[in-house]
């Protein structure tokens, strides 16, 4: 097997030198943009790790990667090591197991595998012959025969997730995502409860030691036993440390594994879930609830996790108790049911409680997000006051609530507390009497009051631990219930590849409504599209002009009637796809955190930095841009682009649509935060791109409306009219032509 590079495509002497400087670029920026200029090998010169990128694609059967592998590519990291490269792979569809091991012991049919050995090996192995191994080395940057030998190391193993003949594609829906994610960890559970069965039973070691000693040394007054016995309790002990850490890093590896696959997978859910079912919830609201889902970690990552393994070594514990001391094994039974009636008396109230107190905080963080977003609004109106005491009277409401649920709680702590002392003066003053009686011996007697606080002390743990289970099960509930949601990806398998449109469109009696109790947005809309037409819309606010534009989008599915795309039924396409083929600038545009650069690539990863340098031009932003400290690399999104000018955040959004070079342009009131210079640049771009590509625009304005070939009179979701420019203008404003 070979291993070839894509060869430079030659020197590209452009302006884009001018203004893009790699040496300051992290190294995933750096990856991507010689992926889209064709320099593979200067990957090569990044670190071992980024060598073998595309050695491993290959020696997997990938042809065509560019597109995947810019995506897949960690977000501005300045340093790629095998966590990164694992990550990308597994984002690109291939899930790795990694061995300790000699390469020399891995099965041939298990190649191709990354190895990265204790001398610093960094390899893609290929092949295994019977003498040699083929490997591409990541820091020889070369692929190069290795004498088969015992190489020690790790083994990343590589496995094929993706959708074939041999494994079907499964859009069954998970009724119980969260328990079919966990049951993925039910080996390193059992293991993790191997090793609380052996500290159970190591944890016997020092009552019987007490026991022996007591007996034995001191009642007997030989003390020629007890270095032995020192040294064995030392030797016992120093195990169950260690056996301790394991757990607790077996424990946090699960926990952190979890959290990062809840995380990673809610979030793709919503993004891949139609905008209709996310974007009427507000930020704030989508936020608590995310945050929710890390009662999850928290309970696995916590004392909790510890207490849930130890509960069923509790009846172990009892069982040596009644070995040793017969019917005072009694007494933690009882404790054991009290503990249950406690559970069940107290539970129900408590847990409302702590759903009201939850609610309150809630609402109070809710007011929280609406106010930094909307900082700027409230002293613009001079309301602080006003919205001091609201947030006082919502804080209040959070405080007491919280209030009532901690003293129930302390109550509760107080209470168990207590029957744990009270189990132990029960203990204790029926095992006098057994001692007093001749049945048991004094070592008997202490070695059975350590082992009783093995046995409570879980019990307890548990008990107060409810609360926090009852806000895991809630949050488990709604973790399942968002992944039984379809998404749009999971449509696909029903779908159309999409063809290469040429941008007619076409609506034949659409209707449409945002909800089971919304006013129609659209009803009964007809109008035929040509390719490379020039629409514009005009209509009241609310009057459905901005529903057409994210049906065509794919944004929203028509309910009723059908929109065409060069004939074909839209809803046959699969949305992603369709999205992609359509350039839209929607009414408020937004920039993303990341350069300018990554923002404008957003539409389009593999655009050159050629591409971006074009689109700004034609947006009117290149000089601004030029302006800025960093360029291209300038940092937006979060509150820097409120420090940015109107027209250049504005000017972004469009350079964004204008890189796609899509046959469809959708453009939502794309002047309404210009001045009359930029609103005189942006009738220029529209000129010059008027006949190139179907444009469908929405705007109130004269100067835009003039631009169209014809335009769209809607009102109260339907038609009202279509006509020429100078027709509609003299309808509406009385404007006649040549004015």
């Amino acid at each position: 097997m070979l291993i070839s590079h894509y060869r430079h495509k030659g020197n590209m002497m452009s302006d884009a030198t001018t203004f893009f400087s790699e040496k300051d670029l992290p190294v995933s920026e750096r990856i991507c943009n010689a992926i889209r200029e064709g320099r593979i090998e200067d990957i090569d010169e990044m670190s071992p790790y980024a060598a073998c990128i595309i050695p491993m694609l290959s020696a997997l059967g990938w042809s065509s990667y560019q597109r995947e592998l810019i995506e897949a590519m960690p977000h501005y990291v300045d340093h790629l090591d095998l966590v990164d490269l694992r990550n990308l792979l597994v984002i690109l569809g291939y899930e790795s197991d990694e061995l300790k091991t000699s390469l020399d012991k891995v099965n041939e049919s298990l190649f191709p595998a990354l190895f990265v050995g204790d001398a610093g090996e960094v390899w893609v192995v290929i092949e295994r012959s019977d003498d040699h191994f083929l490997v591409f080395d990541g820091n020889e940057r070369k692929a190069v025969e290795k004498e088969i030998m015992p190489y020690k190391g790790k083994v990343c193993l590589f496995t094929d997730m993706h959708p074939t003949h041999a494994l079907p594609l499964n859009n069954k829906v998970q009724e119980n995502w969260f328990g079919d994610t966990v049951s993925h960890f039910k080996k390193l559970v059992k293991h993790l409860l191997a090793m609380t069965l052996v500290l159970n039973v190591i944890a016997l070691a020092v009552p019987l030691f007490i026991m022996v000693v007591y007996d034995n040394v001191i009642g007997a007054r030989s003390t020629n036993s007890l270095p032995f016995l020192i040294g064995g309790l030392s030797v016992a002990l120093l195990v169950e440390l260690v056996l301790r850490m394991v757990r607790s890093k077996t424990i946090g590896m699960v926990a952190g594994r979890l959290d990062y696959i809840i995380g990673v997978e809610t979030l793709k859910k919503l993004l891949y879930l139609p905008p209709q079912l996310t974007e009427r919830a507000t930020v704030s609201s989508q936020l608590t609830r995310l945050k929710q889902f890390e009662s999850v970690r928290d309970l696995l990552s916590g004392s909790a996790a510890s207490l849930f393994l130890e509960l069923p070594f509790v009846f172990f514990f009892i069982a040596v108790l009644a070995l040793l001391a017969g019917e005072i094994a009694l007494v933690p039974i009882v404790m054991v049911i009290v503990y249950a009636l406690l559970s069940v008396v107290w539970y129900p109230g408590l847990s409302k409680d702590l759903r009201y107190a939850s609610q309150a905080r809630t609402a109070r963080q809710r007011m929280l997000m609406d106010t930094f977003l909307g900082m700027r609004e409230l002293k613009a109106l001079g309301v602080e006051s006003a919205w001091k005491e609201n947030f006082r009277e919502v804080s209040g409401q959070s405080m007491t609530a919280t209030y009532k649920t901690v003293m129930k709680h302390s109550v509760i702590n107080s209470v168990s507390q207590s029957l744990m002392s009270l189990a132990g003066v029960a203990v204790l003053a029926i095992g006098t009497l057994k001692v007093m009686n001749g049945d048991i011996s004094i070592g008997v007697l202490i070695a059975v009051m350590a082992l009783l606080w093995r046995v409570l002390s879980p019990l307890q743990g548990i008990c107060l631990s409810l609360l926090q289970l009852d806000q895991v099960s809630q949050s488990v509930k709604q973790l399942n219930q968002l992944m039984k949601l379809n998404s749009e990806s999971e449509n696909s398998k029903t779908e159309l590849l999409m063809p290469e449109i040429k941008g007619r469109v076409k609506f034949d009696r659409v209707s449409f409504r945002y909800g089971p109790k919304s006013d129609a947005a659209l009803m009964g809309a007809s109008i035929d599209i040509e390719p490379n037409e020039f629409i514009s819309i005009v209509g009241e606010n609310g009057s459905g002009k901005s529903t057409i534009l994210k049906l065509i989008a794919g944004m929203y599915r028509v309910q009723s009637g059908v929109l065409s795309l060069d004939g074909t039924d839209v809803r046959q396409f699969n949305a992603i796809d369709l999205r992609r083929l359509i350039a839209y600038v929607p009414q408020k545009p937004s920039l993303f955190k990341g350069t300018i650069a990554q923002n404008l690539r957003l539409t389009c990863p593999l655009a050159t930095n050629e591409d971006i340098v074009v689109a700004a031009r034609e947006a009117n932003i290149l000089d601004a841009i030029e302006m800025l400290p960093d360029g291209f690399n300038t940092y937006v999104g979060d509150n820097s682009s409120a420090k940015l000018p109107a027209s250049l955040v504005h000017g972004i959004c469009l350079a964004r649509a204008y890189i796609r070079n899509a046959p469809i342009l959708l453009l939502d009131e794309p002047a309404e935060s210009l001045d009359m210079l930029s609103d005189s640049r942006l009738i220029k771009q529209l000129s010059d791109r008027k006949g190139k590509q179907t444009i469908i625009m929405v705007s109130h304005r004269p100067s835009h409306i003039k631009l169209a070939d014809r335009v769209m009179v809607i009102s109260e979701g339907m038609v009202k009219g279509i006509g020429t420019p100078q027709e509609v203008l003299q309808a509406l404003y009385g404007v006649k032509q040549g004015e």
